[in-house]
């Protein structure tokens, strides 16, 4: 029965090195019920009956791969979490000057979003790259719809002029306006193995290499320092610092860094 699988330790050890090698995030011992309920469900999903079957199965078909990773990979977040950096970028930087910034590791959107509707609400000129390793993360950010629960620390006139109420069938949910979709672009993104692409003035990292390892660390702080201009800002999540790490950067505020 599905419900009640076990992983034994080889296979844990098996998945979690393929969770690692893929994504940096490391399961260790803690997380084994996790790793038991999100495999659970991509079994059901799967029609798979047993642990090995699974990791046959996502040995050999690309797009199951892909979902398992997502599903091992994949944290909530909502709109206008640890909003402190976007407070920071208003109070500090020159709203004459277009931006361009990088969300890496967005997520479904909410954190891209979050700064967009914040910087036009004050009147900035930007552009934001938003990128993920998870396929169905970067579908929701698209569609940009989301449960109610996302906007709950939002401020009313920011919801009012922003987002759209979902009526009928999308009660209980909101859309972000098109309006402001059109300032983001969501692709799919790989820190581990992904290289530098572009230049940018501010990047957010924020809470994923809490996940990872110092190795880790270390290799996409040094690919997302290639990839920000000098004078730039790099802010990753309240519970994260570099220290340990190699970089570039200078400290300006808790978990926000400058390029010197």
């Amino acid at each position: 029965m599905i419900s009640g699988i076990t992983i034994n330790p080889q296979q844990f050890k098996k998945l979690s090195r393929i969770v690692y090698k893929e994504s940096g995030v490391i399961l260790d011992d803690k997380k084994y019920n996790l790793l038991v309920a999100r495999l659970s469900k991509r079994m059901r999903k799967t029609k798979t009956s047993s642990v090995s079957e699974y990791i046959q199965m996502i040995s050999n078909q690309k797009d199951e791969f892909n979902n398992f990773i997502d599903a091992t990979t994949t944290n909530h977040t909502f709109f206008f979490r640890e909003n402190k950096h976007c407070e920071y970028m208003i109070n500090n930087l020159d709203n004459s000057k277009p931006l361009k910034i990088w969300s890496a590791a967005s997520s479904s959107g909410e954190e891209a979003f979050s700064i967009a509707v914040q910087l036009l609400a004050h009147s900035f000129s930007f552009t934001i790259h938003a990128s993920d390793i998870s396929d169905s993360m970067l579908e929701i950010a698209r569609r940009a719809v989301y449960p109610m629960d996302r906007i709950r620390i939002v401020p009313k006139p920011i919801l009012q002029t922003y987002f759209q109420k979902g009526k009928g069938r999308q009660q209980g949910n909101v859309k972000v306006k098109p309006e402001i979709q059109k300032y983001v672009k969501f692709e799919k993104f790989n820190l581990l193995s992904g290289t530098a692409f572009d230049k940018f003035d501010i990047i957010f990292c924020r809470n994923v290499m809490i996940y990872f390892d110092s190795p880790t660390r270390q290799k996409v702080v040094d690919t997302l320092c290639d990839s920000l201009n000098p004078g730039g800002y790099f802010f990753v999540g309240l519970s994260e610092n570099l220290h340990g790490l190699k970089h570039k950067l200078s400290t300006v505020l808790p978990s926000g860094y400058r390029k010197k």
